[in-house]
Parts: C-alpha cells; structure tokens; sequence
C-alpha cells in the first residue's frame, strides 16, 4: 500500500561500502591531512594535521637568540666540511712469470674424431 504512493523514479542513496567503488564523490579538492610532529626551536614537539606525509617538521632557530657558543657551533655545523683526499699509488711492476704455473696446459688432450 505504501508504495502505491511514491513515484517510481525516487533515486534511494546508499551509503555502503560498495558506493565509493561505483561512483566518486562530488569534491573539487581531494584533500588529505597527515598526523605529524612539528618541532619548536626550543625542541618541544607538537602533533599537527599536514598535507604531506612527513614525519617531523622543524621551525628554523633564530640564531640572533642563541649565545655566542652556540652561534659559532651552528654556523659551523652549516659549512660544507672539507673532504681529505687520498692519494693511491698504482704499481705497474707486473712480472708475468711468477704466475706461470697457473697457466700451465696439460699435455694430454682429447682428440675429437
């Protein structure tokens, strides 16, 4: 009796699990927000939504806060360190007979007929 009355061209919704894998959903921006740790200067951490999946974000010091010591260690911890080099020497006194023996052929052979 009930259905006597409605038009037969009502859409019925679902909302399944079944409904995101038929359709999409009508959003311009799909956006996604990450769980992740921001670090303050003074080193506490807090856990922020980001819109890229990073572990740890770091706020940059104010280095005309810190003291003299420690604007010094970081200003050289920011300079590219210097590479030792190292010289190899290559020895060309190759003497092919003491590997002789190693090269050494045997005297019976099998002879294919």
């Amino acid at each position: 009796m009930l259905l006597k009355g409605t038009s037969p061209f009502v859409n019925i919704i679902r909302s399944n699990c079944y409904r995101s894998s038929l359709t999409r959903f009508s959003r311009s921006v799909y956006s996604r927000l990450y769980q992740n740790y921001l670090v303050l200067p003074d080193g506490s951490t807090i856990r922020i939504r980001y819109n890229e999946p990073r572990r740890l974000i770091k706020l940059p010091v104010d280095i005309a806060s810190l003291s003299e010591k420690d604007q010094k260690s970081r200003l050289l911890r920011r300079s590219a360190s210097q590479k030792e080099k190292i010289e190899t020497s290559i020895d060309t006194s190759y003497d092919p007979l003491a590997y002789i023996n190693q090269y050494a052929t045997t005297s019976t052979s099998k002879k294919t007929t």
